[in-house]
């Protein structure tokens, strides 16, 4: 794809910390085709509704951007209802509902299945009989996690039917319901992050835990580029597809049965990419989106005797 030659006004939102290597990475490759990027925290952002409809704001003043990435998932809800208020109006990477689904681990994996994509077999249970009976059902051990935890905290393996109530005990400082699911002792310690960006495959990094964990992103982990097969990536693009993400990483587990998902984010971190720029399928979707609006800007209105010979 060739670089959009007209120099865009970017906005990179990132959380209420200073922007970390990753949207620091981002922001350069931007100023290196020549755009302008504006980097903030989501908490400098506000929107206003006027007669022409919700307007982004800085400084109590509109902002006028092109397109718009961000980093921003449930731990930012108020910048998240700020950008999804001119979603519409703005080209966004991504927008706010397939954000928010994707930080729901279960919701993440009903959608999923509900499009054909394979994941493991995973139950929600609030209560400890309803998890001591889907444990049983899908065979020990048993992967417990919090639905909404990240980088591999609050997830834990139940070896049998005693260790299960200590170790759901060990996840549950922000809530009582709780994943149980199938384990794949073949994929211990091992996953494969894939990006996926505009609906395409464009790399994957392979995820070692330290020896003798059997998480793969939790501390310590190694990662490194790595070679998907057809079949993964047919899988990866089809979970893209279903997850309604411009921006999607998975992580995908090589098991017995074949490729599965085990979730989805919103935004990848770029870790283990080495050699691989891994902003420039991001940035040619933004350029394109941002083309893609100017030309429908440009068109000229449908006249209702148009809309008639057209029919």
């Amino acid at each position: 794809m060739e670089h959009n030659t007209e120099s865009l006004a970017l906005l990179i939102v990132h959380g209420t910390e200073l922007p970390n290597s990753d949207i620091t990475y981002l922001a350069d490759g931007a100023r290196e085709r020549g755009h302008r990027p504006l980097v903030v925290p989501w908490t400098e952002l506000s929107v206003c509704l006027d007669e022409f409809g919700p307007q982004l704001c800085a400084n109590g003043r509109p902002l006028v951007v092109d397109g718009i990435i961000h980093q921003l998932s449930t731990d930012a809800l108020g910048g998240l209802a700020v950008l999804a208020a001119v979603e519409e109006r703005v080209p966004h990477l991504n927008s706010a509902d397939p954000v928010l689904r994707s930080a729901d681990k279960f919701a993440t994996h009903v959608r999923l299945a509900a499009h054909g994509v394979p994941t493991p077999a995973t139950a929600l249970c609030p209560n400890d009989r309803e998890l001591r009976a889907f444990a049983a059902a899908f065979g020990y051990p048993v992967v417990l996690k919090q639905p909404d935890g990240a980088r591999g905290a609050e997830v834990a393996l139940a070896r049998d039917a005693a260790e299960l109530p200590a170790k759901a005990a060990s996840i549950r400082e922000r809530g009582h319901t709780l994943l149980v699911q199938r384990f794949y002792a073949e994929a211990a310690g091992c996953n494969h992050r894939v990006l996926v960006v505009g609906g395409r495959f464009f790399a994957a990094a392979e995820q070692r835990g330290r020896p003798g964990d059997f998480r793969s992103n939790g501390p310590g982990d190694v990662s490194r580029p790595v070679e998907l097969t057809e079949t993964e990536i047919a899988v990866a693009e089809q979970a893209a597809r279903a997850a309604e993400l411009d921006l999607m990483s998975a992580d995908l587990l090589r098991t017995a049965d074949g490729p599965v998902i085990l979730e989805t984010n919103s935004f990848p971190n770029f870790g283990g990419f080495d050699g691989i720029d891994v902003r420039r399928p991001i940035l040619d979707l933004i350029e394109a989106k941002c083309a893609a609006r100017r030309r429908a800007a440009a068109a000229p209105p449908v006249t209702a005797a148009a809309e008639v010979l057209a029919g």
